[in-house]
């Protein structure tokens, strides 16, 4: 996977209005500009605000998922899905209660990054989803010319070789299959806005150096991000490492969590449609040891490759790449 070109300061850089419009430097307001993991060190940036920052998105986390599964859990000891002997011993199962809970607890923490980022940096939310401000739908739409591809014959190749069974259409599956295409595109942009946003400008923020920033966004998000897969399989834990590193890359070179988010939906959805379809929904939480495997260099190939190429069509396409801020933002964030 290739290197990204890394922050640098110099003229501002205005948004571009689209993909693939160039915008010339401003000579008449010049303002240091940032890259998207870096972006946090033109606001009000100290340690304790980055650890501030970090702690305080994961017991957010914490405290979204733990009431939305509690509500999940009397749905089905209400239902008569589950008995209390299963709560107890933790035996649950995923029903179509419990996947809408995690999936709305991730969804919610788009905005929990958003205003944590502005309460303790002092930047508008906007630039979370991108150094110009906003979320570039366009750029997203342009960078599904290449990721939607890759993921189609990835996925597809794999259902290939080891084909998922017979197609269960009960109405658990109906249900789970609903909930899959309708919220995991949000769950997916949860993660990446706290993950690959939150969490790895926060580190960055840490240290003056962008390179060295760099390095230390992509290594402490990419080990919370293991983490909170609670994975017990070493392939596993390397697989989602890989996966954070990579899409940290991504955002970087491409100024944004747009192509990131896209990887990480289309990643989800087409593994978990066939999985749900199939009836092996039980299996799609199983990360104890020996789930995973040599095997599992594959996904992560995938990713280094396809990371790549999306770092080189934002390129060609003239993806804004660095930001800045206004003057009064910085002054305000300063104070």
């Amino acid at each position: 996977m290739s290197t990204p070109d890394l922050p640098y300061s110099g003229p501002v850089r205005p948004a571009l209005a689209d993909a693939g419009e160039a915008a010339a430097p401003d000579p008449v307001n010049p303002a240091p500009v940032r890259r998207y993991h870096d972006f946090l060190r033109l606001g009000a940036h100290s340690w304790w605000r980055g650890a501030l920052a970090i702690t305080s998105f994961i017991a957010a986390y914490l405290v979204v998922s733990g009431i939305l599964s509690a509500i999940a859990i009397f749905i089905d000891l209400g239902s008569g899905r589950l008995h209390l002997d299963d709560v107890m011993t933790n035996q649950l199962t995923l029903s179509p209660a419990l996947m809408l809970a995690n999936n709305l607890s991730l969804a919610a923490m788009i905005p929990v990054a958003m205003l944590l980022q502005w309460a303790i940096f002092g930047i508008r939310p906007g630039s979370l989803s991108s150094v110009a401000g906003r979320f570039r739908r366009r750029w997203m739409l342009r960078s599904a010319l290449v990721i939607v591809p890759i993921w189609v014959v990835y996925v597809g190749s794999t259902f290939l070789l080891e084909p998922v069974g017979q197609i269960e259409l009960s109405a658990d599956a109906i249900a789970l299959l609903l909930i899959v295409l309708l919220t995991t595109p949000l769950q997916s942009a949860g993660e990446e806005y706290g993950a690959r946003g939150l969490l790895n400008r926060a580190a960055a923020s840490w240290t003056s150096n962008p390179r060295i920033g760099f390095v230390l966004g992509a290594a402490v998000s990419s080990a919370l991000f293991a983490a909170a897969h609670v994975a017990g399989d070493p392939w596993l834990i390397a697989y989602y490492i890989v996966f954070g590193v990579a899409l940290c890359a991504v955002s970087t070179a491409t100024g944004g969590l747009e192509a990131a988010v896209l990887i990480h939906a289309m990643n989800n959805l087409l593994l978990l449609v066939p999985t749900v379809l199939a009836g092996q929904q039980d299996s799609i939480f199983e990360r104890g040891e020996g789930t995973g495997g040599p095997f599992m260099l594959i996904p992560m190939a995938v990713l280094a490759i396809a990371a790549a190429i999306v770092i080189w069509w934002a390129r060609r396409s003239n993806v804004q790449a660095v930001g800045s801020l206004p003057a009064r933002t910085i002054v305000a964030a300063a104070e």
